[in-house]
């Protein structure tokens, strides 16, 4: 690592004074000198010609310092963030900066707004310019957490100009009773001269600290009054962000640090949320009269698991205390929405009634299977399951996903990596596996037939297609958000881009059983002209494998070494049967090629009769992820398998077909003339 010399220089306004606070409707900010615990790192003049970034022309990020006091009594977060636009088009970006806080129960004190040109800094810090406004960023994913966000804009920011913004914000979540977690990146997709990590812990607090690729070694000092946690780098290289990763995995050198703690600390802190109720409503208990009369206990989970999926709509209050204290079950049932939390709450409140053994479990949607490594704290996770036991098997049940099918435990969460049951028992990290046979319910199936149409000209076409478990279930609910008529344009607009001029000759017929979790869509089509005339005698019809093109995309990044989140595992065909009328012969023959990586067995297989040409796809997905080392091999065989989804099938036509279609053209084109003289 090189070494860099800071300077000495000191930014103004770092001695200690009163805050002033500013109002802006019901929400205010402070303005004002740093907190006492603050050390203030020192800005350079130059950014070193031996760093990485010298010589870059978009952006350079000259210190991100955050600073975190968690000692009793104290509850505050200092971030200070020096970043300089190198790009005149990046101007723009440059001038505006968002911080965003929960006035519930935060305050946030703007320190600093200071430009450097030529040498010298200016202040630009102007309380009037700054505006705050509740924006719910989630609210479009049902979610709304009262978060209000601060917007600082500069004027007259140019390129070379170096930004310097610091601001603290005081107080946290009180529901989570100090199981927060202090974290920091020490690497982004621009460079970075400086990073640094400080946390002080109360005296004689033993921390915790997890890293991850490559993040620094933490120095840990006992001071009288403090535990003190740092962690920092210097001179740090952009990080190749591949893209498409799984949950577990990110490429970010990152550290967190919080005070030693076990998950069975993690547990006691949310067992209380989740109390034991003793009474349902009257409409729920009447359900749970009749579930009990169910031939078994599964089918009483999957009633229960449905009417929380389905009747219960997804919608978060999550402010306050909501943001991890559940809704009580009855007011959740009365008011027919509730987040994670809130569903899992009512699921295993009713599951209980049935006795049947269920505890919310808690996950992280961003980062998987990777928590099991982290320093236990309940800020780690973000989601909220339901473990279940039935019979001795273990059911990992969401409901917060609507329009499931199949059986309660059908459904693949094994992308959550593990999870923090929330009950009684020893506390441990489980995970989350996939369900037996899982893989062999999941896929799509689709059959496309050309046969000549009853007017011996149009080709008749129809296409069935049957989507099973994952597909299933996601088709469902796309085809349920749309009106029957928009569904069959939608469709039909699909293949009147492919296939040309089309005439519908029924809209597309769902049959749907939930309880196998099978859905099928059949269309019918007449197709006006779908063969093109290459020559006198040849006619061509080009066809595509629909099925398999999402799962043959490639990725953005094509040279990568990091893992690829694939595809759901399942079995996806796609057949495509063309019939011709008598005496048309294809010009081609049999064809076959096969391959099989450890990601995925694929077939193409071409057969010719007589008249017929029968082409069928078939991708067997083993794995969802692809590991690095594998990537290269898998992306080279993917290309080979974009490659080959078209295909053009040619077929030779009798010589009075051939003619009886020159003369047509010729009338055509006659038609054209004629109707082009008499428009003139």
């Amino acid at each position: 690592m090189r070494a860099i010399v800071w300077g000495l220089f000191l930014l103004a306004g770092t001695a200690q004074g009163a805050v002033v606070e500013h109002e802006r409707g019901e929400y205010r900010f402070g303005t004002g000198a740093v907190p006492e615990f603050v050390e203030r790192a020192p800005s350079p003049e130059q950014w070193p010609a031996d760093a990485p970034g010298a010589e870059d022309e978009r952006w350079r990020y000259w210190l991100y310092d955050v600073q975190a006091d968690r000692r009793e009594g104290r509850d505050q977060l200092f971030v200070d963030y020096a970043y300089e636009v190198r790009g005149a088009s990046l101007v723009g970006d440059a001038g505006r900066f968002q911080v965003s806080f929960n006035p519930g129960y935060q305050q946030l004190t703007i320190h600093d707004v200071r430009l450097r040109r030529d040498g010298q800094w200016l202040d630009r810090l102007s309380p009037e310019r700054i505006s705050l406004a509740r924006r719910e960023d989630g609210f479009e994913q049902d979610l709304a957490d009262g978060a209000v966000t601060a917007l600082i804009v500069l004027d007259d920011v140019r390129p070379r100009d170096v930004v310097r913004i610091a601001y603290s914000i005081a107080g946290s979540n009180p529901v989570l009773a100090g199981q927060g977690s202090d974290w920091i990146r020490f690497g982004w997709q621009h460079p970075m001269l400086r990073a640094s990590l400080r946390v002080l812990l109360d005296p004689g607090t033993r921390p915790n600290i997890h890293r991850e690729n490559g993040a620094p070694e933490a120095v840990v000092v006992e001071r009288a009054d403090a535990v003190e946690v740092r962690l920092e780098a210097q001179a740090l290289p952009l990080v190749v962000d591949d893209g498409q990763y799984p949950a577990w995995y990110q490429p970010y050198p990152l550290a967190q640090v919080s005070p030693a703690r076990s998950w069975a600390d993690v547990v006691d802190w949310a067992i209380p949320l989740y109390p034991r109720v003793d009474q349902l409503p009257v409409d729920l208990e009447q359900r749970l009269a009749a579930w009990k009369r169910l031939p078994d206990r599964r089918a009483r989970i999957t009633a229960a698991l449905r009417l929380v999926q389905d009747d219960v709509r997804y919608f978060g209050v999550e402010m306050g205390e909501n943001t991890h204290r559940p809704t009580p079950p009855g007011e959740t049932w009365r008011r027919r929405f509730g987040d994670c939390k809130d569903k899992v709450y009512l699921l295993v409140s009713l599951l209980s009634e049935l006795g049947v053994e269920a505890v919310p479990a808690l996950v992280s949607t961003d980062r998987g299977k990777s928590i099991a490594g982290f320093a236990p704290s309940a800020s780690v996770f973000n989601h909220v399951i339901a473990r279940v036991e039935d019979g001795g098997e273990v059911l990992w049940l969401d409901p917060t996903i609507t329009l499931q099918g199949g059986r309660a435990g059908d459904y693949d969460l094994s992308p959550y990596g593990v999870a923090l049951p929330v009950g009684p028992g020893p506390a441990r990290m489980e995970p989350i596996l996939p369900p037996e046979g899982g893989a062999s319910r999941n896929g799509v199936t689709v059959v496309e037939r050309y046969k000549p149409g009853p007017d011996g000209r149009r080709v008749g076409f129809v296409v069935d297609t049957v989507y099973r478990g994952h597909h299933a279930d996601s088709r469902r609910r796309t085809i349920v958000s749309e009106r029957p008529e928009d569904l069959a344009r939608r469709y039909s607009d699909y293949y009147r881009r492919r296939l040309g001029e089309v005439e519908v000759v029924s809209p597309p017929v769902l049959r749907d059983d939930r309880d196998a979790n099978e859905l099928r869509v059949t269309e019918e089509y007449l197709l006006v002209q779908p063969f093109d005339t290459e020559s006198g005698a040849v006619k061509a019809l080009d066809v595509y494998a629909e099925t398999l093109h999402e799962l043959a995309q490639l990725p953005a990044s094509m040279a990568r070494t990091s893992p690829l989140d694939y595809a759901v595992p399942g079995h996806y065909r796609h057949d495509i049967e063309v019939v011709v009328p008598d005496g048309w012969r294809p010009t081609f023959g049999r064809e076959q090629r096969q391959a099989s990586i450890p990601s995925f067995d694929y077939a193409r297989d071409l057969e010719v009769e007589g008249g017929r040409a029968h082409i069928q796809y078939t991708l067997q997905v083993k794995h969802r992820e692809v590991a690095g080392t594998d990537a290269s091999a898998h992306l080279a065989e993917l290309r080979k398998l974009q490659d080959e989804l078209s295909a053009t099938l040619r077929f030779r036509v009798p010589a009075a077909t051939a003619a009886d279609d020159r003369q047509q053209r010729l009338q055509q084109l006659l038609r054209k003339a004629v109707d082009g003289e008499m428009s003139q």
